[in-house]
């Protein structure tokens, strides 16, 4: 039992120190998540010097990866800590230097949606449909009396939205396409659900789970069969 609890502990070590992004290659475009922004260095090192501020939402082309590669942490919340390495990028404005991958995304960053039923979408297709063209139409799923919308949509790229409605809150799902990491969902989910708010963060057995400080909204980020999956909760 000692033995079985000792590997338990390890491999939470190891899923709280996740790498931040999945695989990428030179050539690739990478996307900002940081919501305060990155700092371009001049070089692989946090105390480099500072060539200019990236901003949530920019893109960079990665240029090599086959240099000797440092790694770097950035402690998110308490127990949760996003590591990742060094890797050189140039810009769209052809500034040339590193940043730290642990923020980088190949979805591109989210901006705040608001939740208009007129548009017909909700906040996790509106999301989706900025990555992916749909796969066919919403697929109806099971109602009850408590229950009066539930549909799931999928897209082209592997990803799909599920919508839930009812009496005593709501909640959408995001599935993500293979590859897309723990890290990458959290950082999406903070700004589409929970953007300007005061939150409380908590990882326990591989889960995300942020909450903001009314209880009445939040996220959920973990894995379903291999495939990293973000809810978002908002209670009536």
């Amino acid at each position: 039992m000692s033995k079985l609890l000792s590997l338990a502990a390890t491999l939470l070590f190891f899923q709280s120190f996740a790498l931040g992004i999945g695989v990428y290659n030179p050539g690739d475009e990478l996307f900002v998540h940081a919501g305060s922004g990155l700092v371009l260095r001049k070089t692989p090192d946090p105390k480099g010097e500072r060539i200019l501020a990236l901003n949530h939402g920019d893109a960079v082309k990665v240029l090599k990866t086959d240099f000797k590669k440092k790694s770097h942490s950035v402690v998110e919340f308490k127990g949760f800590t996003i590591k990742g390495f060094w890797v050189k990028v140039s810009t769209a404005g052809g500034k040339e230097g590193y940043v730290f991958d642990g923020y980088l995304s190949k979805l591109r960053a989210p901006i705040t949606i608001v939740d208009d039923a007129n548009s017909g979408y909700s906040i996790a297709e509106f999301y989706l449909l900025g990555q992916s063209e749909k796969k066919g139409e919403r697929i109806d799923l099971p109602k009850s009396d408590t229950r009066y919308e539930r549909y799931k949509q999928l897209f082209k790229n592997g990803s799909a939205a599920e919508t839930d409605s009812g009496e005593g809150g709501s909640s959408q799902k995001i599935t993500f396409q293979k590859g897309i990491t723990l890290e990458e969902a959290y950082l999406i989910g903070k700004v589409l659900w929970l953007k300007d708010m005061k939150v409380k963060s908590t990882f326990s057995k591989g889960k995300i789970t942020v909450t903001s400080e009314d209880e009445l909204w939040q996220i959920e980020v973990g894995s379903s069969y291999g495939v990293t999956v973000l809810n978002m909760q908002h209670a009536d």
